[in-house]
């Protein structure tokens, strides 16, 4: 249909030029002596005076049609985004709502979708179109993204968020889709540890409140330390006195029992300072763990010493070869607290069965709960 339209267009266009080309024959000539004759009309003049209509109009037509395909591929775009949700592919949030993402996954959003990233690292690129940076008003297409400001997706645009750190939080108001890598779910970890009651997160309003993204401290590391010895609940009974002026009162009885048991003696006896909000470092925390596990860094023929805690838990085998890269070589977060404790319930005791069977016998962990919890994990160790 469109090209027969083209056709009639150009030859109205070749009627109306001949019809001139006729009337300047007519008028200026004789039957005997007429200045175009019949025969150059019919036999070149139009057809030539066609084809360059057909031309002329061919040309245009391409021109409306890539703007049209333009425009229409945009369109697409966000249908298909729109599309998803009603297949399974894709999601809508009315209202901006945060999504804990891990490294290497995709967030595609579409024309009138905003966004904020809450935590973590991600970057940006835009296929097509332009995002807005609501925060100063100016336009991003392409780079790193900023931490807690407002982005918008305008018009004819797809944009797409790449999670660059391990792990990161996402808040989303629109169509979105999510494309996930392989790289390690630190967040489904956190899931599972929070599930049995070892890690429970902070006062964070978004993410879960798992704050991942951010360096343990030494009392967060301390209060891991004693889940996974199954004594929390008796250090929070403890009446022992907290000897350190420097751990607030909601930690007071964790800082207290650990004391009195000798499980630390903080960073400065005679300042009575536990170093509440230093962070903790990669060897201090398996130090913990080593220590959870019935291994000694103190007394006589100690295990180990502190700082060559990763050295002796891949040793042990409670480290693989991977997991000792990441630790010794990668910043160390609250993500890979998440990690080593999750993967240290396997690990064996010192004096026979593992960290899990001890904390199912004393009755800290439920073995039903925690195989239930536990099958939904689909995150495999690093080599």
């Amino acid at each position: 249909m469109m090209m027969k339209h083209k056709r009639i267009a150009a030859l109205l266009l070749a009627l109306t030029l001949l019809g001139g080309a006729v009337t300047l024959a007519v008028s200026g000539g004789t039957s005997g002596d007429p200045l175009v004759s019949k025969s150059y009309v019919d036999g070149t003049y139009v057809p030539e005076l066609t084809a360059r209509a057909e031309e002329q109009a061919a040309q245009r037509h391409e021109e409306i049609y890539a703007a049209a395909a333009d425009r229409l591929e945009a369109k697409a775009a966000l249908y298909a985004a729109r599309a998803g949700v009603l297949t399974g592919e894709g999601s809508y949030h009315a209202a901006f709502s945060d999504i804990r993402l891990k490294q290497g996954d995709v967030v595609q959003v579409s024309a009138g979708s905003g966004f904020l990233l809450l935590a973590g690292e991600a970057s940006l690129s835009c296929p097509s179109g332009k995002v807005l940076d609501l925060s100063n008003g100016w336009e991003k297409s392409t780079g790193a993204m900023s931490l807690n400001r407002r982005y918008l997706a305008v018009e004819n645009t797809v944009a797409a968020i790449t999670v660059t750190s391990p792990t990161a939080v996402l808040s989303l108001e629109g169509f979105y889709s999510l494309t996930g890598s392989s790289a390690t779910d630190y967040n489904a970890l956190a899931d599972a540890m929070k599930a049995l009651g070892l890690f429970k997160g902070s006062d964070t309003a978004y993410g879960s409140g798992y704050d991942l993204e951010q360096p343990p401290t030494r009392i967060q590391g301390l209060i891991m330390f004693l889940r996974l010895l199954g004594e929390e609940e008796t250090a929070l009974a403890t009446t022992a006195q907290n000897p350190f002026a420097d751990v607030p009162a909601w930690a007071g009885p964790y800082a207290a029992y650990a004391y009195e048991k000798g499980y630390t003696k903080g960073v400065d006896s005679a300042a009575r300072l536990f170093g509440t909000d230093n962070a903790i470092k990669a060897e201090e925390y398996m130090t913990f763990v080593l220590r959870a596990l019935g291994y000694r860094d103190s007394g006589e023929s100690p295990d180990f010493t502190w700082d060559a805690s990763l050295q002796k838990a891949q040793e042990l085998g409670v480290l693989t070869a991977g997991e000792y890269r990441l630790m010794a070589e990668s910043r160390f977060l609250r993500a890979q607290v998440v990690y080593v404790s999750y993967f240290a319930l396997d690990a064996t005791y010192k004096d026979g069965g593992t960290l899990l069977a001890r904390l199912e016998s004393s009755g800290t962990l439920d073995p039903d709960a925690v195989r239930q919890v536990r099958s939904g994990v689909m995150v495999s160790r690093l080599n």
